[in-house]
């Protein structure tokens, strides 16, 4: 009995850690269990019959598909949760609304909002889908895929533009994925629908990769009135804002 209670505790052990860290090889596991290879191996074997852990090209292990989805759906409910206090604080900061976002699929959906004080704002979009290639956040949780994942959301080359600014083709949004990953930053300029910007940085988990964006949205003619590719003045201040913030939700994160 106790030798099964030990094993049920080091596999555990085993979830915690590719929580934690996405992907780990068959000696991490041994070292940080401090067993044998054998031993360690037949613990990952056993995980994988039951699909909790997988396997990679690599021989890496990392969470199968009966643990990815709950894994990642509590990741999210804990960065919301996390967030909430900072959406409150970065909303004073800028006067400006502030969303919390995941990616769906091909769409970017709002999950938290602290909304701007001003008369003339965005309102709250939260529990609504817009096309991840149109928003500011969907292009920072684009960009973390791989280009084998975008070609499989993104077969065709012709995607919707509800307006002259966005993104209409598969090559501009692989283009201006590239730029995201570049400047570590999404921007949207009446992109997703006429007269709002906005702009995003990721919310990355201890592991480092993303769980959710945070965005910072507002009017055009607030954010940048003359039109301009560069960052005017204003986005400047807001994107200095928003990743203070988002260092100070990273700090806090779990996993």
């Amino acid at each position: 009995m106790a030798d099964t209670l030990h094993s049920v505790q080091q596999a555990l052990r085993i979830l915690t850690m590719l929580q934690e860290t996405e992907e780990l090889r068959l000696s991490d596991v041994a070292a940080r269990l401090g067993v044998g290879k054998s031993s360690a191996h037949r613990l990952l074997a056993t995980l994988r019959e039951s699909r909790f852990v997988d396997q990679t090209p690599s021989r890496r292990y990392r969470l199968g598909p009966a643990m990815s989805g709950s894994w990642e759906a509590a990741a999210v409910e804990h960065c919301l949760e996390v967030a909430a206090p900072h959406l409150v604080r970065l909303r004073d900061r800028t006067l400006e609304t502030v969303h919390v976002s995941t990616l769906n699929g091909t769409n970017s959906e709002f999950r938290a909002v602290s909304e701007s004080p001003r008369m003339v704002r965005v309102a709250s979009k939260v529990g609504e889908s817009i096309p991840a290639h149109l928003t500011a956040a969907g292009k920072v949780m684009l960009a973390a895929l791989t280009s084998e994942q975008l070609h499989a959301l993104y077969p065709g080359e012709s995607l919707p533009a509800p307006t002259e600014r966005a993104v209409a083709t598969r090559s501009a949004l692989l283009a201006e994925l590239d730029r995201v990953r570049r400047l570590g930053y999404g921007r949207n300029v009446g992109e997703s629908e006429e007269g709002v910007a906005a702009l995003a940085v990721p919310l990355r988990r201890p592991s480092g990769g993303p769980v959710c964006t945070l965005t910072v949205t507002g009017p055009v003619f607030r954010f940048n009135p003359e039109g301009t590719a560069e960052l005017s003045a204003t986005e400047e201040h807001l994107l200095v804002a928003l990743r203070r913030c988002a260092g100070e939700i990273e700090r806090e994160l779990r996993h």
